[in-house]
């Protein structure tokens, strides 16, 4: 799947699937199992997933493909991808939008995701990921409404998702209409160095001088930057380009980053930087 992860896992989810075991320690010499709690395996190198109490119930990978299927029979999304994250501990699936979609004279590629995790850190999920075309910088994130807790109700809750896809249409069309006003806004250094200093964890007493910042800061805050201008040089001084700097940072730069850009660090700048430019656009735009 172009753009979105590496060719060499597409189909890791099916080869494998998780196995559940007792969970014992040892005591004085002897072995004691935990009644209260068993553990999640990989079923094909035994690599632990989770420790968790007996009466949470996870979602196989079975399960999981099961569901990306039935939403791409609801949709008539077709599936793009379903694979493995952190070593199978997450598990993400992709149908591609059939709808295009254009901000600015830009073209975007959207899709449809699915999200579960073996570790219990996320319940399924249902979100969206888009990329530029032009640049292929990535923005997903996860629709709080549509979303499952683990349960042992958990394939009640996905059919509850599939009735819900109406709302990550109307999630969609909102998120594309907040990149039209972004790109309303113009951009003064003043918010951009605000950003910046959020993107990069400044405290107060950094941004007044009273502090020294160090050096590793200093680099970050260089690569921001860098990301910020060159974005906004290419698709214009206002919010619309700003966020896209910001993309542009966590997909090409930001080291160690999630591919997908639904975990980790790039997801919270990502958001940090997405909540920022609303809050900006709806100040300048209610004048």
């Amino acid at each position: 799947m172009e753009n979105l992860i590496s060719s060499s896992v597409l189909t890791t989810l099916s080869d494998w699937d998780i196995v559940t075991s007792t969970l014992d320690t040892k005591f004085q010499d002897s072995v004691v199992g935990l009644s209260d709690y068993k553990t999640i395996l990989r079923g094909d190198n035994g690599d632990l997933l989770n420790v968790c109490k007996n009466s949470y119930t996870p979602q196989t990978n079975a399960q999981f493909i099961d569901a990306v299927e039935r939403f791409a029979s609801v949709t008539n999304f077709p599936v793009e991808a379903i694979y493995e994250v952190d070593r199978g501990k997450k598990m993400l699936g992709y149908l591609r939008c059939t709808e295009t979609f254009e901000v600015g004279g830009f073209e975007f590629k959207d899709y449809l995701m699915l999200g579960n995790s073996h570790d219990g850190s996320t319940g399924f999920f249902v979100g969206n990921s888009n990329i530029m075309v032009r640049c292929n910088n990535r923005f997903a994130q996860q629709f709080r409404m549509l979303k499952v807790r683990h349960c042992s109700s958990l394939h009640n809750g996905v059919n509850q998702i599939l009735a819900g896809f109406e709302s990550y249409k109307r999630e969609l069309s909102g998120y594309y209409k907040t990149l039209d006003e972004f790109s309303k806004v113009e951009v003064s250094e003043e918010i951009k160095q605000t950003l910046i200093a959020r993107l990069a964890n400044l405290s107060n007493e950094e941004i007044l001088g009273d502090k020294e910042i160090s050096t590793k800061k200093r680099n970050i805050i260089t690569s921001i930057d860098e990301s910020l201008s060159s974005e906004m040089e290419d698709i214009g001084f206002n919010l619309y380009g700003l966020f896209g700097g910001v993309t542009h940072y966590t997909t090409h730069v930001l080291k160690g980053a999630d591919e997908s850009g639904m975990f980790g660090r790039a997801k919270i700048l990502n958001l940090e930087g997405y909540n920022y430019c609303k809050s900006v656009a709806r100040q300048v735009l209610s004048c």
